[in-house]
Protein backbone atom coordinates (compact mmCIF):
# COMPACT_ATOMS: atom_id res chain seq x y z
CA UNK A 1 0.00 0.00 0.00
CA UNK A 2 2.68 2.51 0.70
CA UNK A 3 3.24 5.10 3.13
CA UNK A 4 0.20 8.02 3.53
CA UNK A 5 1.62 11.11 5.07
CA UNK A 6 -0.36 14.10 6.45
CA UNK A 7 0.53 17.86 7.79
CA UNK A 8 -1.78 19.38 10.45
CA UNK A 9 -1.12 22.45 12.54
CA UNK A 10 0.58 20.49 15.58
CA UNK A 11 4.45 19.80 15.56
CA UNK A 12 4.12 16.09 16.57
CA UNK A 13 6.07 14.19 13.97
CA UNK A 14 4.74 10.87 14.27
CA UNK A 15 4.81 7.22 12.71
CA UNK A 16 1.65 4.97 13.00
CA UNK A 17 2.47 1.49 12.65
CA UNK A 18 -1.11 -0.34 11.85
CA UNK A 19 -2.25 -3.01 9.24
CA UNK A 20 -5.55 -1.04 7.44
CA UNK A 21 -8.56 -3.05 8.01
CA UNK A 22 -11.35 -3.51 10.15
CA UNK A 23 -9.49 -3.71 13.36
CA UNK A 24 -7.20 -0.45 12.03
CA UNK A 25 -10.89 1.30 11.50
CA UNK A 26 -11.95 0.48 15.29
CA UNK A 27 -8.90 2.56 16.53
CA UNK A 28 -9.03 5.17 13.93
CA UNK A 29 -12.67 6.30 12.76
CA UNK A 30 -12.62 9.06 10.48
CA UNK A 31 -13.13 11.59 13.47
CA UNK A 32 -9.75 10.23 14.96
CA UNK A 33 -8.07 10.13 11.53
CA UNK A 34 -8.79 13.88 11.20
CA UNK A 35 -7.76 14.49 15.08
CA UNK A 36 -4.12 13.29 14.81
CA UNK A 37 -3.86 14.36 11.25
CA UNK A 38 -4.39 18.10 13.17
CA UNK A 39 -1.23 17.09 15.42
CA UNK A 40 1.31 17.85 13.20
CA UNK A 41 3.20 15.49 10.12
CA UNK A 42 1.13 12.03 10.57
CA UNK A 43 2.60 8.99 8.40
CA UNK A 44 0.63 5.40 7.97
CA UNK A 45 2.66 2.62 7.08
CA UNK A 46 1.87 -1.14 7.77
CA UNK A 47 4.94 -2.76 7.40
CA UNK A 48 8.34 -3.18 9.07
CA UNK A 49 10.20 -2.01 5.48
CA UNK A 50 7.60 0.92 5.24
CA UNK A 51 8.74 2.06 8.96
CA UNK A 52 12.53 2.10 8.08
CA UNK A 53 12.04 4.22 5.24
CA UNK A 54 9.71 6.73 7.47
CA UNK A 55 11.20 7.19 10.68
CA UNK A 56 14.27 8.95 9.70
CA UNK A 57 12.43 12.45 11.70
CA UNK A 58 9.87 10.87 13.83
CA UNK A 59 9.57 11.92 17.53
CA UNK A 60 6.55 8.91 18.28
CA UNK A 61 6.11 5.76 17.08
CA UNK A 62 2.64 4.76 17.73
CA UNK A 63 1.28 0.92 17.55
CA UNK A 64 -1.81 -1.20 17.70
CA UNK A 65 -1.78 -5.17 17.42
CA UNK A 66 0.67 -7.17 15.91
CA UNK A 67 2.92 -4.04 14.87
CA UNK A 68 6.55 -4.22 14.36
CA UNK A 69 8.91 -4.52 17.47
CA UNK A 70 10.93 -1.08 18.30
CA UNK A 71 14.29 -2.89 17.64
CA UNK A 72 17.88 -2.54 17.00
CA UNK A 73 17.06 -1.91 13.71
CA UNK A 74 14.50 0.41 13.95
CA UNK A 75 16.45 2.46 16.71
CA UNK A 76 19.16 2.58 13.97
CA UNK A 77 17.19 4.77 11.85
CA UNK A 78 14.89 6.32 14.62
CA UNK A 79 17.38 8.93 15.83
CA UNK A 80 14.49 11.23 16.48
CA UNK A 81 12.21 8.88 18.70
CA UNK A 82 11.28 9.84 22.10
CA UNK A 83 7.97 7.91 22.59
CA UNK A 84 6.55 4.52 22.12
CA UNK A 85 2.88 5.40 21.88
CA UNK A 86 0.58 2.05 22.04
CA UNK A 87 -3.04 2.15 21.38
CA UNK A 88 -3.62 -1.48 22.61
CA UNK A 89 -3.22 -2.86 26.01
CA UNK A 90 0.21 -4.96 27.06
CA UNK A 91 3.56 -3.51 25.18
CA UNK A 92 5.47 -6.73 25.69
CA UNK A 93 5.09 -7.83 21.90
CA UNK A 94 6.82 -4.17 20.60
CA UNK A 95 8.97 -3.55 23.41
CA UNK A 96 13.24 -3.91 23.44
CA UNK A 97 16.29 -4.11 25.42
CA UNK A 98 17.86 -1.43 23.04
CA UNK A 99 14.35 1.01 23.37
CA UNK A 100 14.85 0.81 27.27
CA UNK A 101 18.43 1.38 26.99
CA UNK A 102 18.31 4.75 24.69
CA UNK A 103 15.62 6.12 27.53
CA UNK A 104 12.61 6.17 25.35
CA UNK A 105 9.37 6.13 26.92
CA UNK A 106 6.50 4.07 26.38
CA UNK A 107 2.61 4.74 27.06
CA UNK A 108 -0.65 2.61 26.62
CA UNK A 109 -3.95 1.90 26.90
CA UNK A 110 -3.73 -0.92 28.86
CA UNK A 111 -5.22 0.54 32.07
CA UNK A 112 -8.21 1.54 29.42
CA UNK A 113 -8.02 -1.90 28.47
CA UNK A 114 -8.07 -3.31 31.61
CA UNK A 115 -11.01 -1.55 32.95
CA UNK A 116 -13.14 -3.10 30.25
CA UNK A 117 -11.87 -6.53 31.17
CA UNK A 118 -13.01 -6.05 34.49
CA UNK A 119 -16.39 -5.61 33.80
CA UNK A 120 -16.02 -8.37 31.29
CA UNK A 121 -15.28 -10.04 34.35
CA UNK A 122 -18.13 -9.06 36.01
CA UNK A 123 -20.43 -10.27 33.29
CA UNK A 124 -19.19 -13.39 32.91
CA UNK A 125 -19.18 -14.33 36.76
CA UNK A 126 -23.17 -13.18 36.55
CA UNK A 127 -23.67 -14.81 32.93
CA UNK A 128 -22.66 -18.39 35.16
CA UNK A 129 -24.13 -17.88 38.44
CA UNK A 130 -27.41 -16.67 37.31
CA UNK A 131 -27.34 -19.44 34.82
CA UNK A 132 -28.23 -16.80 31.84
CA UNK A 133 -26.75 -18.97 28.76
CA UNK A 134 -29.13 -21.79 30.05
CA UNK A 135 -32.12 -19.92 30.75
CA UNK A 136 -32.00 -18.01 27.32
CA UNK A 137 -31.03 -21.59 25.53
CA UNK A 138 -34.52 -23.09 27.25
CA UNK A 139 -36.86 -20.13 26.40
CA UNK A 140 -35.15 -19.32 23.05
CA UNK A 141 -34.24 -22.29 21.24
CA UNK A 142 -36.49 -25.27 23.03
CA UNK A 143 -39.19 -22.47 23.52
CA UNK A 144 -39.77 -23.91 27.43
CA UNK A 145 -40.64 -21.88 30.11
CA UNK A 146 -38.97 -23.29 33.04
CA UNK A 147 -40.53 -24.61 36.15
CA UNK A 148 -39.97 -22.90 39.26
CA UNK A 149 -36.14 -24.53 40.44
CA UNK A 150 -35.76 -26.36 37.45
CA UNK A 151 -32.89 -24.08 36.83
CA UNK A 152 -30.70 -23.42 39.66
CA UNK A 153 -29.73 -19.76 39.68
CA UNK A 154 -26.99 -18.39 42.29
CA UNK A 155 -26.20 -14.66 43.02
CA UNK A 156 -22.45 -13.35 43.47
CA UNK A 157 -23.86 -10.99 46.49
CA UNK A 158 -22.09 -11.93 49.47
CA UNK A 159 -19.90 -14.85 48.31
CA UNK A 160 -16.27 -15.02 48.54
CA UNK A 161 -14.44 -14.01 45.70
CA UNK A 162 -10.35 -15.28 44.69
CA UNK A 163 -8.30 -13.00 42.22
CA UNK A 164 -5.30 -14.45 41.13
CA UNK A 165 -2.96 -11.96 40.45
CA UNK A 166 -2.94 -8.16 41.57
CA UNK A 167 -2.29 -6.68 38.35
CA UNK A 168 -4.74 -3.79 36.73
CA UNK A 169 -7.24 -5.67 35.91
CA UNK A 170 -7.94 -6.97 39.04
CA UNK A 171 -7.17 -3.45 40.60
CA UNK A 172 -10.83 -2.39 38.59
CA UNK A 173 -12.34 -5.52 39.55
CA UNK A 174 -11.86 -5.28 43.53
CA UNK A 175 -13.43 -1.58 43.41
CA UNK A 176 -16.33 -3.04 40.66
CA UNK A 177 -17.05 -5.99 43.15
CA UNK A 178 -17.34 -3.62 46.29
CA UNK A 179 -21.33 -2.98 44.97
CA UNK A 180 -21.72 -6.88 45.38
CA UNK A 181 -20.82 -6.76 49.14
CA UNK A 182 -18.29 -9.53 48.70
CA UNK A 183 -15.59 -11.17 50.36
CA UNK A 184 -12.31 -10.98 48.69
CA UNK A 185 -8.98 -12.82 48.83
CA UNK A 186 -6.23 -11.72 46.39
CA UNK A 187 -3.16 -13.86 45.54
CA UNK A 188 0.14 -12.41 43.87
CA UNK A 189 3.89 -12.90 44.01
CA UNK A 190 4.53 -9.90 45.27
CA UNK A 191 3.52 -8.23 49.05
CA UNK A 192 0.22 -5.91 48.04
CA UNK A 193 0.78 -2.15 49.79
CA UNK A 194 -1.63 -2.58 53.72
CA UNK A 195 -3.03 0.60 52.19
CA UNK A 196 -4.48 -0.79 49.03
CA UNK A 197 -5.88 -3.79 51.09
CA UNK A 198 -7.29 -1.90 53.35
CA UNK A 199 -8.36 0.86 51.02
CA UNK A 200 -10.85 -2.33 49.05
CA UNK A 201 -11.12 -4.10 52.05
CA UNK A 202 -9.28 -7.37 50.74
CA UNK A 203 -6.61 -9.90 52.00
CA UNK A 204 -3.54 -11.50 50.64
CA UNK A 205 -3.51 -15.09 51.21
CA UNK A 206 -1.52 -18.34 49.36
CA UNK A 207 -3.37 -19.80 45.73
CA UNK A 208 -4.01 -23.17 47.69
CA UNK A 209 -6.58 -20.81 50.53
CA UNK A 210 -7.91 -19.40 47.55
CA UNK A 211 -8.57 -22.61 45.64
CA UNK A 212 -9.60 -24.37 48.76
CA UNK A 213 -11.67 -21.73 50.02
CA UNK A 214 -13.58 -19.24 47.60
CA UNK A 215 -16.52 -19.70 46.11
CA UNK A 216 -15.57 -17.98 42.69
CA UNK A 217 -12.31 -17.51 41.71
CA UNK A 218 -11.25 -14.78 39.00
CA UNK A 219 -7.85 -15.57 36.87
CA UNK A 220 -5.98 -12.34 36.22
CA UNK A 221 -2.43 -13.39 35.52
CA UNK A 222 -0.06 -12.62 32.82
CA UNK A 223 1.36 -15.29 30.48
CA UNK A 224 4.74 -15.28 30.35
CA UNK A 225 7.23 -18.01 30.70
CA UNK A 226 6.78 -18.21 34.29
CA UNK A 227 3.40 -18.28 34.31
CA UNK A 228 2.29 -21.16 31.47
CA UNK A 229 0.25 -23.86 33.26
CA UNK A 230 0.44 -22.43 36.65
CA UNK A 231 -3.32 -23.45 37.43
CA UNK A 232 -2.62 -26.83 37.62
CA UNK A 233 -4.74 -29.98 38.19
CA UNK A 234 -3.33 -30.36 42.09
CA UNK A 235 -5.37 -26.53 42.26
CA UNK A 236 -8.53 -27.36 40.46
CA UNK A 237 -8.83 -29.99 42.10
CA UNK A 238 -9.12 -28.22 45.43
CA UNK A 239 -12.82 -26.22 43.88
CA UNK A 240 -16.05 -27.70 45.78
CA UNK A 241 -18.82 -28.72 43.65
CA UNK A 242 -20.67 -25.41 43.68
CA UNK A 243 -17.83 -23.16 42.86
CA UNK A 244 -17.15 -20.84 39.96
CA UNK A 245 -13.96 -20.54 38.07
CA UNK A 246 -13.35 -17.56 35.61
CA UNK A 247 -11.04 -17.38 33.41
CA UNK A 248 -10.37 -13.88 31.37
CA UNK A 249 -6.52 -13.90 31.29
CA UNK A 250 -4.68 -16.09 28.62
CA UNK A 251 -5.60 -19.52 28.11
CA UNK A 252 -2.40 -21.45 28.61
CA UNK A 253 -2.07 -19.73 32.41
CA UNK A 254 -4.34 -22.90 32.97
CA UNK A 255 -3.58 -26.89 32.51
CA UNK A 256 -6.86 -27.01 29.80
CA UNK A 257 -6.50 -30.87 29.65
CA UNK A 258 -6.55 -30.78 33.57
CA UNK A 259 -9.51 -28.39 33.27
CA UNK A 260 -11.48 -29.95 31.03
CA UNK A 261 -11.57 -33.28 32.64
CA UNK A 262 -12.89 -31.55 35.80
CA UNK A 263 -15.41 -29.83 34.03
CA UNK A 264 -16.83 -32.88 32.08
CA UNK A 265 -16.87 -34.66 35.46
CA UNK A 266 -19.01 -31.85 36.56
CA UNK A 267 -16.94 -30.85 39.36
CA UNK A 268 -17.35 -27.16 39.57
CA UNK A 269 -18.62 -24.50 36.98
CA UNK A 270 -16.79 -22.44 34.82
CA UNK A 271 -16.62 -19.43 33.01
CA UNK A 272 -13.84 -18.94 30.22
CA UNK A 273 -13.22 -16.12 27.81
CA UNK A 274 -9.47 -17.51 26.56
CA UNK A 275 -8.42 -21.02 25.50
CA UNK A 276 -4.99 -23.03 24.73
CA UNK A 277 -5.78 -23.15 21.61
CA UNK A 278 -8.06 -20.18 19.82
CA UNK A 279 -10.09 -20.70 17.84
CA UNK A 280 -11.10 -23.13 19.70
CA UNK A 281 -11.13 -26.81 17.82
CA UNK A 282 -14.95 -28.18 16.92
CA UNK A 283 -14.05 -31.18 18.99
CA UNK A 284 -12.56 -29.54 21.39
CA UNK A 285 -14.27 -31.12 24.89
CA UNK A 286 -15.15 -27.80 26.34
CA UNK A 287 -17.84 -27.29 23.79
CA UNK A 288 -21.60 -28.09 24.90
CA UNK A 289 -20.99 -28.77 28.72
CA UNK A 290 -23.94 -27.15 30.57
CA UNK A 291 -21.54 -25.97 33.65
CA UNK A 292 -19.16 -23.82 31.49
CA UNK A 293 -19.96 -20.24 29.47
CA UNK A 294 -17.98 -20.19 27.05
CA UNK A 295 -16.72 -16.30 25.01
CA UNK A 296 -14.89 -16.14 22.44
CA UNK A 297 -11.65 -13.89 23.61
CA UNK A 298 -14.17 -10.71 23.94
CA UNK A 299 -13.37 -10.19 27.34
CA UNK A 300 -12.42 -6.09 26.50
CA UNK A 301 -11.99 -3.61 25.65
CA UNK A 302 -15.68 -3.41 23.58
CA UNK A 303 -15.36 -2.23 20.36
CA UNK A 304 -16.53 0.90 20.92
CA UNK A 305 -14.42 1.90 23.73
CA UNK A 306 -11.26 1.68 21.07
CA UNK A 307 -11.54 4.84 19.55
CA UNK A 308 -11.64 6.51 22.78
CA UNK A 309 -8.63 4.90 24.18
CA UNK A 310 -7.04 5.75 21.05
CA UNK A 311 -7.44 9.40 21.09
CA UNK A 312 -6.39 9.31 24.67
CA UNK A 313 -3.24 7.88 24.35
CA UNK A 314 -2.52 10.11 20.64
CA UNK A 315 -3.38 13.26 22.83
CA UNK A 316 -1.38 12.18 25.64
CA UNK A 317 1.38 11.87 23.18
CA UNK A 318 1.09 14.91 21.36
CA UNK A 319 0.64 16.73 24.91
CA UNK A 320 3.79 15.04 26.12
CA UNK A 321 5.99 16.38 22.78
CA UNK A 322 4.06 19.56 22.14
CA UNK A 323 3.82 20.79 25.71
CA UNK A 324 6.02 18.72 28.00
CA UNK A 325 3.13 17.86 29.67
CA UNK A 326 3.71 14.71 31.95
CA UNK A 327 2.85 10.73 31.34
CA UNK A 328 -0.58 9.59 32.84
CA UNK A 329 -0.58 6.15 31.15
CA UNK A 330 3.53 5.85 31.68
CA UNK A 331 4.76 1.94 31.33
CA UNK A 332 8.17 1.43 32.55
CA UNK A 333 10.66 -1.44 31.90
CA UNK A 334 9.42 -3.64 35.02
CA UNK A 335 5.54 -3.17 34.47
CA UNK A 336 6.29 -4.33 30.78
CA UNK A 337 8.18 -7.08 31.99
CA UNK A 338 5.39 -8.75 34.01
CA UNK A 339 3.42 -8.18 30.93
CA UNK A 340 1.37 -10.85 28.32
CA UNK A 341 3.82 -11.77 25.78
Amino acid sequence: MGAVSYRGVGNMKALVVMKKGVSFDTFFPKENMEYINSLGEITFVETKEEVLENISDCQVYITGWNSPRLDEEILEKGKNLRLLAHTSGSVAGVVSDAMWERGIKVISGNNYFAESVAEGTIGLILSATRRIPQLHNKLSNEGIWPKSGEVFTDSLLYKTVGIISYGAVARHLVKMLSVFKVNIKVYDIVEIPKEEREKYNFTQCSMEEIFSTCDIISVHTPLNENTYHLIDDKLLSMLRKDSYFINTSRGKVIDQKALTKHLINGDFYAALDVFEVEPVPRNDGLLGLSNVVLSPHKGGPTVNLRKDIARKVIKEAADYIDYNKPLINEITKQMADVMTR
